[in-house]
């Protein structure tokens, strides 16, 4: 999971290390969680870190389409997330063809990124509203087909997800694997190359030749898909569906870029520094659980970590130097 090759010039000067706060705060974390515990135990992290990987890979799709531009965020995530759910329960595909209800789910992932960016595009709506009336006309059909018959997953995928070995879950190495897919694609390709180069200046990438049309097409659709590729993966690794099973994830995978020390002013990706963020929020929470803090004070605690990180990072921003 490799921080993006930037190109020469416009983002020379950004660091790129960004995620390592991140990291001494996965640590630090860590070792809260010892003296809570009275032990040192790395369980405690690999136990976290499947939780961890499903707001990793949320906080990447939502990290994809904030590189695309300014302004640009997935509000659609967490409803495309239960849509996916649902779909990945519902076996319309035919009872046991997990395949076939799988590929099911992520076009319809990508259907509706495709959606976002035409509204975006062709219409001109901004990505914030554009993405959260989509989201509401998914919730809609959420609302509608939740009374209708879902089953368990099962089989080899179900059984592949839950599965352990030292202590690594089957559901946190698909995980990785896929990051790692991510990370090449936004590192070794030319549409990630110029995804980044479009978020670090449009009019440039525009004189360069560089088409924001596809490109911001691109960013939703691989944001939609990943969104459907966890509702499947939340819907069998938990064995079952709710309403509320992407609501989390909205705040969460902002919040996951941020604190992995991606610029929210776009241009700027890194994989790994967004899953170390979902690792810093997961620790942070599991630890003020077992420091008995109460709700109220568990929001705030992982506010003030959002709000520090963004402090940070502007004042170490080349903008302000």
């Amino acid at each position: 999971m490799s921080e993006a090759d930037a190109p020469q010039g416009t983002w020379r000067n950004i660091p790129s290390r960004s995620w390592m706060g991140a990291l001494v705060a996965v640590v630090i974390l860590w070792l809260v969680a010892g003296y809570a515990t009275g032990m040192l135990s790395l369980s405690f992290i690999l136990a976290n870190a499947t939780i961890a990987g499903f707001l990793a890979l949320a906080g990447t799709a939502q990290m994809i389409v904030i590189a695309s531009g300014p302004g640009n965020f997935d509000l659609s995530l967490p409803f495309i997330i239960t849509f996916g759910a649902y779909v990945m329960s519902a076996g319309i595909a035919g009872d046991g063809n997990i395949a076939g209800s799988l590929a099911l789910t992520l076009l319809l992932g990508a259907l509706v990124g495709a959606v976002n960016a035409a509204l975006i595009v062709r219409l001109r709506i901004p990505a914030i509203v554009a993405t959260l009336a989509s989201g509401y006309i998914i919730y809609s059909f959420i609302v509608a087909i939740q009374s209708g018959g879902f089953s368990r997953i099962g089989g080899l995928f179900e059984a592949s997800l839950r599965m352990r070995v030292w202590g690594i879950s089957g559901a946190l190495a698909v995980s990785i694997v896929t990051l790692l897919v991510v990370a090449i694609l936004l590192s070794r390709t030319v549409f990630g190359l110029q995804l980044h180069a479009l978020g670090q200046n449009g009019e440039a990438a525009r004189l360069a030749g560089i088409r924001r049309g596809w490109l911001v097409l691109g960013a939703f659709v691989l944001s939609g898909v990943l969104a459907a590729w966890l509702g499947a993966l939340l819907t069998t690794y938990q064995g079952g569906v709710s309403a509320d099973v992407g609501r989390s994830y909205l705040l969460g995978s902002v919040a996951a870029v941020v604190v992995g020390g991606t610029r929210i002013a776009g241009g700027v990706t890194s994989v790994l520094g967004t899953a170390i963020g979902a690792l810093v929020l997961t620790l942070a929470q599991s630890d003020l659980i077992l420091l008995q803090f109460s709700i109220g004070s568990q929001y705030v605690i992982q506010g003030l970590i959002v709000l520090v990180t963004v402090c940070l990072g502007a004042i170490r921003s080349p903008e302000r130097r």
